[in-house]
């Protein structure tokens, strides 16, 4: 089976990593030339342990077509708000071996504050989107410690075909069908971590961290309320499970850039410490209108 990433990032390689220990074959695309050009010539990524190197048998490459050519599964695992563009580019390629749709990016479309498995269904009307989320750094997938997470899909039999495709020695898969409470889940945890980091970086101690998650999770779980998403999936792996790996590890951006906003820095001097992208930052944006848009009640996320 070949799989396809749109997205050479840390999160694509690492789920390339693992997927070549099933015996599938990754592929993936970026749209940046430098970046296929770096990681060409040092075959690793900045994010990633030092002895991760990727094999020369994953292809990487900027041009698409040869990427998407006899592809099962394509996901997509760019930043959520450049998805919908890399979404549009990529159809007039798709092959006729493909089966399903998967998406690892975790935000809210900014142009129309749709969720993103939204904006796939309209792009991709005949073929399932499955949502992969839940509690995983990069990092530590990659160095082979225990990992769950959740496919989730309108289409039952699909999240069970992502499980079962994406499962390896370390990775655990679960499936279910909630998509709007994992994807409501899954970004605005992105947005409570910066919080959380911004309250470290202040010195507000342990309690008003945990109290602040907390609260945290409560809005995050009234949004999706508002969403009909099933309460119980915020307390699941994508939600709860998802929010503690981000707020508290050190290789989680949003968790590094409250911390380096707490102690003073501006955003972009924060950002700029980065080496990817920290989602939680255009989620707080396109989250506060979405929550004013259903009047729920977001303290946390309006003040991020």
């Amino acid at each position: 089976m070949k799989v396809a990433f749109i997205g050479a990032g840390r999160w694509a390689l690492a789920l390339a990593l693992k997927l070549r220990e099933n015996e599938i074959s990754p592929a993936l695309y970026d749209v940046d030339p430098n970046v296929v050009a770096r990681l060409h010539t040092s075959r690793r990524h900045p994010d990633l342990p030092e002895h991760i190197t990727i094999p020369d048998d994953i292809v990487i490459a900027s041009e698409v077509r040869p990427i998407l050519a006899d592809a099962e599964v394509v996901v997509f695992a760019t930043p959520a708000r450049f998805l919908t563009e890399s979404a549009q580019q990529i159809v007039p390629y798709l092959p006729e071996t493909l089966r399903t749709i998967v998406s690892v990016s975790k935000g809210i479309d900014t142009h129309t504050n749709k969720r993103l498995s939204v904006v796939l269904s309209s792009l991709f009307p005949a073929l399932p989107i499955v949502i992969l989320a839940g509690p995983a750094i990069p990092y530590d997938v990659v160095m082979g410690d225990p990992t769950s997470l959740v496919a989730v899909a309108e289409d039952e039999p699909s999240a069970q075909f992502i499980r079962d495709t994406f499962s390896t020695g370390n990775l655990r898969i679960y499936y279910h069908t909630d998509l709007a409470g994992v994807e409501i889940a899954a970004a605005f945890k992105n947005v409570i971590a910066i919080a959380a980091g911004i309250a470290e970086g202040l010195g507000l101690g342990i309690n008003a961290k945990s109290a602040l998650l907390t609260r945290g999770l409560a809005e995050i779980t009234r949004l999706g309320l508002a969403l009909n998403a099933n309460p119980l999936t915020f307390s699941g792996l994508a939600g709860m499970g998802d929010l503690i790996v981000t707020a508290f590890s050190p290789h989680s951006r949003n968790h590094q850039l409250g911390i380096a906003i707490g102690k003073g820095k501006t955003l972009n001097e924060a950002e700029k410490d980065l080496t990817g992208v920290a989602e939680g930052v255009f989620t707080a944006r396109t989250g506060y209108e979405l929550a004013r848009q259903l009047r729920v009640d977001m303290p946390i996320t309006e003040e991020v």
